[in-house]
């Protein structure tokens, strides 16, 4: 990863839109004072990739990364990945409580998003770059305070590192599928064994062949008997249609009856006409009643006027009685709007003073003896004293609501007096209407005559309603009647149908009930004819089904013999089925055993095949195990860390120091200037902690790549920490080293304040801060 433009607004120590730019640089300083704000863009580096900075104690916090006052902290930067551009960009926003969250979060790729909330980029980082935000503060940007962790690391934590950057996790995932891959074989294998213990034989084959051979027998002998046994079937069924069509004959005339209220259908007929005449009568007249009414009432047009005049008198007097309150409502509003306005002048004033004050205390914060004042440019003699102001800022927010506050109300007051204008013209208009329209009792007077006749005439309308529905009614029940008789005759008439054809006598369609009763005393003597024709017919059928049964019986017992197996009991199957059932059982049972024993050859092949795979993925996991592969790959990373470490070291020590292993697998100093002593690296001095450190950190810089080919790119280094604590010859070593690792074509940045190492590298970004926050100007040397 190596970052190439980076812009933040808002974010920690920068409070306006500020950029660095780091295209075609590949060493160079961040230089500035202490407390300018040069670890702040570390800061912001890594906040844009994981969300997170190294210098909180809780990484899940956001709100610190706000500038003081601000209520939105921007990241935004531009960085490649092996050549290929990319950009991730964050937004932090405090919300009205005071409380912050990511609002914006997005990963692209030219015009690809990778990623849209906060932790899917953070994810996406960590696949891109191949390093957690730990293991990225460990050999990416080593901040403040946690330069020399990997030195003092416990060997688990550093053998934890390791596997990241070598990749060497994917050998623990293909143990764990090897050994997924042993126990899915050795399931198969039981599982196989178990299906091949009761497998059938090659002699249950021949067993089961030469039970086809019996059966096969014994099918034509049920097939030389199949035309006796057609001619039964045949004299049995002729018998059972003559007896079974008797019998639906016999039943169909003895269920002839004459329907319910046959008989009593000419009267009710009667009464219906009667009703319909007397209520056609009633309409007439109630028609000619509604005619009078709506004679009677007045026009639409004379009733309106006069409900307009009503209403015209009633809206002036209520707009009267209102005016005195509405009028009060404006004094107040007048009065509250005069008071907002002294306040916020008030407020104003007290804000541009504290807002003075405070400018005049920051500049005088960043003062130093000797050198320029940032206002009027002239060399600092002395520092001036000044109190801390009160906090501006509240008071800028106060003012603010009373701007507001004051708006409101002399909005407030203005709409007051605009209601009470609106209600005066329409009093006065309304009163002019009412006096226009006369005196309040003739209108009352009129309106009640209005009402009067409409009363009439809804009464007329309900009664010509109510008597044309009762002629309806009328009607409707003298249609039902004689349509009961229509289907009274209809049902007759199917009845005969029904029986025409054994000889019905013809109706003469005078009279209903009499041609019922002359129907069903026809009926009444034919039946008893039917049902002997029935009787009879039924003795034939039993005769010819006994004479069948015989002989089925006695072929069945010929297949049972020859070791048929029967569906169910021996007489409930047509004998030619059970034949033809027996025969498809038997080739079956063939062609089963066959398929089985031929199956269990195979099985036994696949058992064999899945013992051999199980041995080796076995193999293979065992192979794989931590404290084999694993522990060597780790151990010939170390010893190549160690190795290119210590050279590094030897250097920036003048041959003082060199790093090992102790017994515990714990980095462990030899003081060559001691009598090789060795001894653990926390007895070491903070000077020589640092050198140490930073050994470790140019080795592992330097040889990542060569620890783990295409897994981490680790194209960039940051270094924030003390060189102050190194003398001359040792700050001139680590320059050195620091210009022959960036070499290389990796990017090497260094955050100090020291100004001997900043001059040596060919670019200087000077950090600054002002009253209006930090600043950067690139320097090139």
């Amino acid at each position: 990863m190596r970052p190439e433009h980076l812009e933040l607004e808002g974010f920690t120590a920068f409070r306006a839109r500020t950029e660095l730019d780091l295209r075609g640089t590949d060493l160079f300083a961040l230089a500035g004072p202490t407390g300018s704000g040069k670890t702040s863009i570390l800061d912001a580096i890594c906040f844009a990739l994981y969300g997170s900075v190294p210098r909180l104690d809780d990484l899940r916090l956001v709100a610190p990364v706000i500038s003081a006052g601000r209520l939105e902290a921007k990241v935004r930067l531009d960085f490649s990945i092996g050549g290929v551009a990319h950009t991730a960009t964050r937004v932090v926003r405090r919300d009205a409580k005071g409380r912050a969250s990511t609002k914006e979060a997005r990963l692209e790729r030219g015009d690809d998003l990778l990623a849209g909330d906060a932790d899917a980029v953070g994810r996406q980082v960590e696949a891109l770059l191949g390093l957690s935000f730990n293991e990225f503060c460990r050999c990416v940007v080593l901040p403040q305070g946690a330069f020399a962790r990997f030195l003092h690391d416990k060997p688990k934590d550093r053998g934890d590192l390791l596997v990241g950057l070598l990749g060497a996790q994917v050998y623990g995932v293909v143990r764990e599928r090897a050994v997924e891959r042993q126990r899915a074989a050795q399931a198969a294998s039981a599982a196989l064994a178990t299906a091949v213990a009761g497998a059938p034989t090659p002699d249950d084959l021949a067993a089961a062949e030469r039970r086809l051979g019996d059966v096969e027998a014994a099918a034509r002998e049920v097939a030389a008997a199949a035309t006796v046994l057609a001619a039964l079937a045949e004299q049995a069924g002729q018998a059972g249609r003559r007896a079974s069509e008797a019998t639906q004959r016999a039943g169909l005339l003895r269920s002839l009856a004459v329907p319910a209220g046959v008989a009593e259908l000419a009267a009710a007929i009667a009464v219906a006409a009667d009703r319909a005449r007397a209520a056609e009568a009633d309409e007439e007249r109630a028609a000619l009643a509604l005619g009078a009414a709506e004679a009677a009432v007045a026009p639409a047009g004379e009733r309106r006027g006069v409900e307009a005049a009503v209403a015209a008198s009633d809206e002036s007097a209520q707009l009267a009685a209102a005016r005195p309150e509405l009028a009060a409502a404006v004094t107040a509003a007048q009065a509250a709007a005069a008071r907002s306005g002294v306040v916020l002048a008030d407020a104003r004033a007290r804000f541009e003073a504290l807002r003075q004050a405070a400018a005049a205390f920051s500049v005088a914060a960043g003062l130093r003896v000797g050198q320029p004042c940032p206002v009027c440019r002239q060399d600092v003699a002395a520092l001036p004293v000044h109190d801390e102001p009160a906090d501006w800022r509240a008071a800028g927010e106060q003012a603010a609501r009373a701007e507001k506050e004051a708006g409101a109300a002399a909005a407030t007051a203005e709409r007051a007096l605009g209601r009470l204008a609106d209600q005066d013209e329409r009093a006065a208009e309304a009163a002019c209407r009412a006096d226009a329209a006369g005196p309040r009792a003739a209108l009352d007077a009129a309106l009640l005559a209005l009402d009067q006749a409409d009363r009439t005439l809804e009464q007329a309308r309900r009664d010509e309603r109510a008597a044309r529905g009762r002629a309806r009614d009328a009607r409707d029940d003298l249609a039902r009647s004689r349509q009961a008789e229509d289907r009274a005759r209809r049902d007759l008439d199917r009845a005969r149908d029904l029986v025409a054809g054994l000889g019905a006598p013809p109706l003469d369609r005078q009279d209903l009930a009499a041609d019922w009763a002359s129907l069903l005393a026809w009926a009444t003597r034919r039946a008893p004819a039917e049902e002997r024709e029935a009787s009879e017919a039924a003795a034939a059928r039993a005769q010819a089904e006994g004479a069948r049964a015989a002989e089925e019986d006695r072929l069945r017992q010929v297949l049972a013999a020859a070791g048929a197996r029967l569906a169910g009991p021996l007489g409930s199957q047509p004998v030619a089925e059970v034949a033809a059932a027996a025969l498809a059982s038997a080739r079956a049972d063939v062609e089963r055993i066959g398929d089985a024993v031929a199956a269990a050859d195979k099985a036994r092949r696949r058992q064999a095949e899945a013992d051999e795979e199980a041995e080796v993925a076995g193999a293979l996991a065992t192979h794989l195990k931590a404290d084999r592969f694993e522990k060597w790959l780790l151990d010939e990373a170390v010893a190549e860390l160690l190795g290119g470490a210590t050279t590094v070291l030897h250097e920036l020590s003048g041959g003082a120091y060199s790093l090992e292993l102790d017994g515990k697998r714990d980095f462990a100093v030899v003081d060559h200037r001691n009598a090789d002593e060795r001894r653990p690296v926390r007895t070491l001095s903070g000077g020589e902690t640092f050198l140490a450190s930073l050994a470790l950190a140019l080795a592992l810089a330097e040889r990542v790549s060569l620890l783990s080919p295409g897994q981490v790119r680790l194209e960039s280094l940051f270094l924030d920490e003390g060189f102050g604590t190194l003398d001359p010859e040792a700050l001139d070593t680590v320059g050195g080293a620091i210009e022959q690792l960036g070499a290389g074509g990796r990017m090497v940045g260094v955050v100090t304040h020291v100004a001997e190492l900043a001059d040596r590298l060919p670019v200087r970004f000077e950090v600054s801060r002002g009253a209006d926050g930090s600043t950067i100007r690139r320097v090139e040397l």
